[in-house]
Order: structure tokens, then sequence, then C-alpha cells
């Protein structure tokens, strides 16, 4: 006679491991200028949404504040506007 016990097999997984997912610098509302790429001189954005990492960096949608213009941008482009410089 055999035991259930020796029948049954235990399957273990493997340890999941906990890494931190990098958080975006700039949050929601806050107005940034874009340091390079498509050119845009001075003009200021507001950030709408947080996207994911695409392989080049956490990324930013961004409304222009002039025109209302969007578009993308990866967080090392983006710089923050110091409050100073939008009171103007």
């Amino acid at each position: 006679m055999t035991n259930d016990n020796d029948t049954v097999r235990s399957f273990r997984r493997p340890a999941q491991r906990l890494t931190a997912s990098p958080s975006h610098k700039f949050a929601i509302g806050v107005r940034v200028i874009q340091k390079f790429g498509a050119a845009t001189g001075t003009d200021s954005f507001s950030v709408t949404r947080h996207l994911p990492d695409a392989g080049a960096g956490l990324q930013y949608r961004m409304k222009r504040e002039r025109d209302g213009q969007e578009r993308v941008a990866v967080e090392s482009a983006l710089e923050l506007v110091a409050r100073e410089d939008f009171m103007q």
C-alpha cells in the first residue's frame, strides 16, 4: 500500500525578486522646458501624463502652454521651470 504523500510531488516556485520600479522625476502638472531635441526655444510645457520606459528612459506626455501642442519627451531631455521663470 502506498501513501498518498509518496505520489504527490511538491512543486516549488522560484522566489520572486522584488525590484523597485523607477519613479518619475516630474509630477503631473509641473512645468518643464525641453533642454534638447525638437527646437522649442523657451516654451514651457505642462506634464499631463507619466509614460513607461520604452528603452530610452522614463517618458512624459506634455502640453505646450502657448498653443496646446502635445508631445512626448524622455526625462533626460527635460528641465524643471523655476518658479521665478514663469512669474514673468
